[in-house]
C-alpha cells in the first residue's frame, strides 16, 4: 500500500551567511532598476548619456554584485573583517550609482534617483545604523553631483566654493551644465533645490522603513536559529529512538541506499555477523532473494511488501518490509521496518496444505483466518464473514459452532452431499473472557468413529 503524498525534498541553502545573500539580491535588483531608469527616459526624451562612463559604472556595479555573491558562498572566520568588507563594497556601490546617474542624464534624469532607495533599504542586512549612513552618503554624493552640474545650486551650499569645486572635480566635470534633454526647457534653481530636498526625504524615509524591516528580519533569524536547534535536537532524539526500537529497523538514504542507523533488534536478528553495518549499502549488507520490490519502495514513495525472503548464511527467513520516507536537512531518508514473519508463514503454509478445512473466528463469530481448503468447500467463507452465515441448513442453535463450557465439540455436517466431521475448539486468550474458536472440517471417511453421545448436530449444507 503506497502513500498518497510522497515526501517532499527540501533543498539545502547554498549560501553560508544569511545576511550577505540578501545584499547580493539587492544589488542585482539595483542593476535591473538602473537599466530600466536609463533606457525608458532615453527612448522617450533622448536623454544625453555618456555611454563610455555609464558602461564603466555598470561594470563596477557588476563587480560589486559578484563580490557579494562570492562572500555569501564562502564561510569566514573573521566576522569583524567581513563586516568591514561588506560595508566598503556597499558604500562603493552607492558611489557607483551616483557616478552612473551623473553620466546618464544627471539632473535631467530624476527617475534614476529612485535606484538609491534599494541600496539604502538593503543595507539593513549589515546593521541597524547602516541605512542612515548609506542615506547620508547618497544625499551628499547626489548633492555634490547636482552642484557640479548646476552652478546655481552652489549659491545654496554652506561649504566654501573651493571645497565644492574640489569635490565636484573629484566626481566629474565641474562648473559646466549638462546639455538639457529638452532644448527649450530650462529649470530654475528652485526646481533643483526642491528635487534634492525630495530625494533626501525619500532616502531617509527608506532608512526608517529599512529599520522596521530589519527588526522583522532579526525576528525571523531568531526563529530560524531556534528551529535549527530544535531540528538538531530532534535528529538526536529520533536517532536514539531508531536505535532503541524493539523492532528490527534500518534508517537509510533513499538515493544511495546507505545505512545511517540500525536498531538493536535489527542488529541482533539480521546483522549479527556483521561488525560494520552503518555506511554500507543495505542491499549488500542484507541479501534479499528478490530485492527489486524493496528497492521500488525505497526509491519511490514507500509502502509495504508483505513477503520478502532474506538469506542469513544458511537460513532462509520470511520478512515483511515497511518503508516510510523522512525528509531531513535536504536529504530524503527511508525508515525500513523488517518484521520476521517466518513462523506465521510456516503456520499458514501448514494450514494451506492440510487435507482438512479450518477457520478461526472471534467471540462474535467473525472469521479472522482460514485456509485454502475452507475457501474451497464453504461458499462465501472469507476473512470478515460471519460463521452464522455458514451455518448448516436446519441448525436449531444460532451459535452452533460454540463448544460451550467443555471447550471442545464435535459434530457431523453434510456439505455438497459429502459428510464432514466438524471439530470446534475454544482457545483462551490471556486476560480475556472471550476466547477464539478454531473450527475444523474433516471428511467423515478420514475421521474415526464418533461416539453418538458427543454428536451435537447433523444437517445438510447446500451450495447456493
Amino acid at each position: 500500500m503506497n502513500e498518497r503524498s510522497p515526501t517532499q525534498l527540501l533543498p539545502a541553502l547554498r549560501w553560508q551567511d544569511p545576511r550577505t545573500h540578501p545584499l547580493e539580491d539587492t544589488w542585482l535588483l539595483t542593476l535591473s532598476t538602473i537599466l530600466l531608469a536609463v533606457a525608458v527616459p532615453w527612448l522617450l526624451s533622448s536623454v544625453v548619456i555618456d555611454y563610455y562612463a555609464a558602461t564603466l559604472g555598470f561594470l563596477a556595479l557588476s563587480a560589486i554584485h559578484f563580490g557579494f555573491a562570492g562572500l555569501s558562498r564562502r564561510p569566514s572566520r573573521n566576522p569583524a573583517g567581513r563586516m568591514w568588507s561588506l560595508s566598503a563594497l556597499h558604500a562603493l556601490g552607492v558611489i557607483s550609482v551616483a557616478f552612473i546617474w551623473q553620466h546618464a542624464g544627471g539632473l535631467q534624469n530624476p527617475v534614476l534617483l529612485f535606484a538609491f532607495a534599494l541600496p539604502v533599504i538593503g543595507s539593513i542586512f549589515l546593521s541597524r545604523w547602516h541605512p542612515y549612513l548609506m542615506a547620508a552618503l547618497a544625499a551628499v554624493i547626489v548633492a555634490l553631483v547636482a552642484a557640479a552640474q548646476a552652478p546655481e545650486l552652489r549659491w545654496y551650499a554652506v561649504l566654501p566654493g573651493g571645497v565644492v569645486a574640489w569635490l565636484g572635480a573629484f566626481l566629474g566635470r565641474t562648473g559646466a551644465r549638462v546639455n538639457p534633454s529638452f532644448a527649450s526647457f530650462y529649470a530654475p534653481s528652485a526646481y533643483f533645490v526642491v528635487l534634492l530636498e525630495v530625494f533626501i526625504v525619500m532616502v531617509f524615509a527608506c532608512a526608517v522603513a529599512a529599520e522596521y524591516l530589519g527588526n522583522l528580519f532579526e525576528r525571523l533569524l531568531a526563529q530560524v536559529a531556534a528551529t535549527r536547534a530544535e531540528a538538531v535536537r530532534s535528529q538526536g532524539l529520533w536517532s536514539a529512538l531508531v536505535e532503541g526500537l524493539p523492532l528490527p529497523a534500518v534508517l537509510l538514504d533513499a538515493d544511495t541506499h546507505e545505512v545511517l542507523c540500525v536498531s538493536a533488534g535489527a542488529l541482533t536478528r539480521f546483522f549479527a555477523n556483521d561488525e560494520t553495518v552503518v555506511g554500507r549499502d543495505l542491499f549488500k549488507a542484507l541479501t534479499f532473494s528478490y530485492p527489486e520490490p524493496v528497492e521500488r519502495l525505497v526509491n519511490g514513495v514507500g509502502g509495504t511488501e508483505r513477503l520478502c525472503m532474506v538469506r542469513l548464511q544458511d537460513a532462509l527467513v520470511a520478512a515483511e518490509v515497511r518503508v516510510q520516507h523522512i525528509a531531513y536537512n535536504g536529504r530524503r531518508l527511508a525508515l525500513a521496518l523488517i518484521n520476521d514473519t517466518t513462523e506465521a508463514l510456516c503456520m499458514r503454509s501448514a494450514l494451506d496444505v492440510a487435507e482438512h478445512a479450518a477457520l478461526i473466528a472471534d467471540a462474535q463469530g467473525r472469521v479472522l483466518a482460514l485456509n485454502k481448503a475452507a475457501r474451497a468447500i464453504l461458499a462465501g467463507a472469507e476473512v470478515g464473514a460471519t460463521v452464522a452465515s455458514l451455518a448448516p441448513e436446519g441448525a436449531s442453535e444460532p451459535r452452533w459452532w460454540d463448544p460451550g463450557l467443555s471447550g471442545r465439540r464435535k459434530m457431523h455436517v453434510v456439505v455438497a452431499r459429502r459428510t464432514y466431521q466438524v471439530t470446534s475448539s475454544a482457545v483462551p486468550l490471556p486476560g480475556e473472557d472471550m476466547p477464539l474458536y478454531v473450527i475444523a472440517f474433516l471428511p467423515a471417511e478420514m475421521a474415526p468413529a464418533i461416539d453418538q453421545t458427543t454428536a451435537g448436530l447433523t444437517a445438510t449444507v447446500g451450495r447456493p
